[in-house]
């Protein structure tokens, strides 16, 4: 097991004053807090419930007498207190021994499914969808290294209007393979969006025959920027224009998508083969993006599986006699207004309060069943092929009411304890300055384009500092786009705005690799002198009474000190920015540290071999933080 020093140090402190007052440690241990340097290194905040006033002049006294503490003073209904440094720097070098140094044991035995990306197969990803890639893999790393089971998920959506678009322009071309130059997904996003844009014409054509005049107007407008996309995709795709053009004149387009629609979920082996062979170009190109993006898939879901098979039907079955089976607008729906009078079950299955949960809509009038009914399903699946204690669905907040009529409609079929284990893990969007998108309309920007960015920017930084590896660059740039998706809290947009993404000089990726390098370059100037660097001989050889004196060095003792509480607290909170601000703050500290107080120069021996004990410590901080993001770090810049 890793320890924890401040959790040590806690336990201790605790322990001391549960034995003098005769008080529960745990009680004790529930009230600590890091507080402002000015205050000290920890402060217990005294549990008037639990500590009686008369008895907090004694806890003061407890807290004295632990081994850990320098020195105390309560002010309030806080004990203040500074520790034993050089105590508990010994302590943090036990610590920082273990290679997987910040890593706890949290979820031992437990089975989690996290799903995620699971974009609709029609076009590349994009930019928004890289953070939930972003997000995705770093939970699955995060939830591994705390001790968990870990299964990663795509659930591929091939039953839909979209898909049904995107696949009848397939076959209209002919030829699936994509033409020179274009990889697979990015080219079926153009038939995929030339295909759509030629039905929406065709329906606007249709309304302006039987439009009034105030109608007609807003209908042409409408008309003239459909076309204005179609020439400029014309430009893109020729071939593909002609040949849609000339099927739109046969007939309709639109009727044309509904009848293979139907004819896929029903399970036609003529549909099979269009809709799948286009489904799994798309997917050749989605896998090769989410392979550079270092977001693996371990487990693929076809959408059209479940439906093909009993499952889809049987659950339709069971909601259709359910007690709160209704009709809404003329189709089978749920009612959950009954069930949503229980204020426990919203707590329980955590429904906002304010959210209005109307009827979930079973079929559509042509009997296709929604999306929703078959989640369901597929919910059911992943809890039972993994036998997992828990499943995580990334998806974004705009998902919000769906995910809540999901799990309303497994708690409704006696499915109680995967309602109450069903996670909606919500993100919010990503801005690009200027950017509208569309993938209608063939207007989006791709994960692809954005890595291919990041690349190239991270190539030029680096041929200005003398080094011109395309491969290192490569590895800084998606290093970047993905820190910078994870640096902000999820349930906060973010802005992409490349001077950020990529600056050498702060809180970004380039910055951390920066920091490490310049760590491990610290490391191999001593070998070249002879210095030692295993961390045996180093921690037998160091004065760590010494490493102390100084403010700074001490600040950056106490930081390391913290990882494993900060990675406890991105476990508990699914929440992988904890850990990005966290060693934004570390490497700050330790450059201006490193500016300030030479380590190979240092000419005391006791204070250098601490110093380079100190080192290594925020090494392997950075190196093990930065590997639950999903980031390798990178020994020379």
């Amino acid at each position: 097991m890793v320890m924890r020093p401040f959790r040590e140090v806690l336990v201790s402190i605790a322990r001391c004053v549960g034995e003098r007052l005769g008080i529960d440690a745990d009680v004790v241990a529930r009230g600590f807090d890091v507080p402002r340097e000015e205050f000290g290194d920890l402060s217990i905040v005294l549990p008037r419930a639990s500590i009686p006033r008369e008895l907090w002049d004694s806890v003061e006294g407890a807290v004295r007498g632990c081994a850990f503490v320098a020195e105390c003073r309560r002010v309030g209904i806080y004990v203040n207190m500074r520790l034993d440094r050089a105590r508990f720097a010994e302590l943090v070098a036990r610590a920082c021994e273990s290679p997987s140094y910040g890593y706890l044991e949290l979820l031992g035995g437990t089975r989690i499914v996290v799903e995620y990306v699971s974009a609709n197969p029609i076009h590349p990803l994009h930019v928004g969808a890289a953070r939930n890639a972003a997000l995705g893999q770093s939970l699955a790393r995060l939830l591994r290294a705390a001790g968990a089971e870990v299964q990663t998920r795509y659930y591929i959506n091939d039953v839909g209007r979209q898909v049904a678009i995107m696949a009848l322009g397939m076959s209209i071309l002919g030829e699936y393979e994509p033409p020179p130059g274009f990889k697979e997904d990015h080219w079926v996003g153009i038939v995929y969006a030339m295909t759509n844009l030629f039905i929406e014409v065709e329906g606007i054509r249709r309304e302006l025959a039987l439009a009034d005049d105030a109608r007609r107007s807003e209908l042409l407008k409408e008309l003239d920027s459909r076309l204005a996309d179609l020439a400029r995709l014309k430009d893109v795709a020729p071939d593909l224009f002609e040949k849609l053009s000339d099927e739109a004149r046969k007939g309709s387009l639109s009727e044309r998508v509904s009848q293979l629609m139907r004819a896929y979920e029903a399970g036609e082996e003529w549909a099979k083969s269009v809709v799948r062979r286009a489904v799994e170009l798309c997917l050749r190109g989605i896998r090769a993006t989410l392979e550079r993006f270092g977001a693996p898939i371990d487990v693929w879901d076809w959408e059209s599986d479940l439906v093909w098979s009993s499952e889809v039907r049987k659950v339709l079955e069971m909601l259709r006699r359910s007690p709160y089976a209704t009709m809404h607008k003329g189709v089978p729906a749920i009612d959950f207004s009954p069930i949503l009078k229980d204020r426990s079950v919203r707590e329980r299955l955590r429904i906002p309060p304010g959210l209005e949960i109307p009827p979930l809509v079973l079929m559509r009038s042509d009997a296709t069943t929604l999306y929703t009914v078959r989640d369901i399903a597929y919910t059911l699946k992943k809890f039972r092929e993994f036998r997992a204690d828990k499943v995580i669905n990334v998806i974004g907040s705009e998902q919000v009411l769906p995910q809540a009529q999901l799990r309303l409609a497994l708690y409704i079929l006696g499915y109680r304890r995967e309602a109450e284990n069903l996670i909606h893990y919500s993100y919010e969007m990503v801005q690009l300055s200027g950017t509208k998108m569309s993938s209608r309309r063939g207007r989006i920007v791709t994960l692809d384009e954005i890595l291919d960015e990041a690349s190239k920017r991270a190539l030029r930084e680096l041929e200005a500092r003398g080094s011109a590896d395309p491969g290192k660059a490569e590895r800084i740039g998606v290093a970047a786009v993905k820190f910078a998706l994870l640096s902000v809290t999820p349930s906060r947009p973010i802005r992409f705005e490349w001077e950020n993404v990529l600056s050498f000089e702060r809180n970004s990726a380039p910055y951390l690799l920066y920091t490490y390098a310049r760590a491990r370059g610290i490391e191999r100037k001593a070998e070249e002198r002879g210095i030692p660097t295993g961390y045996s001989e180093l921690l037998a050889r160091a004065d760590l009474s010494k490493l102390t004196e100084s403010d700074r060095r001490w600040r950056l003792v106490k930081l390391v000190a913290q990882f494993p509480e900060v990675f406890a607290s991105a476990v508990e909170s699914l929440d992988p920015s904890q850990v990005a601000t966290y060693i934004l703050r570390l490497a700050d500290e330790f450059n201006s540290w490193y500016d300030e107080d030479p380590v190979l120069r240092e000419p005391d021996e006791g204070l250098r071999y601490a110093k380079m004990l100190l080192v290594k410590w925020v090494e392997r901080v950075i190196s093990n933080a930065l590997k639950l993001l999903g980031i390798e770090p990178l020994d020379r810049m």
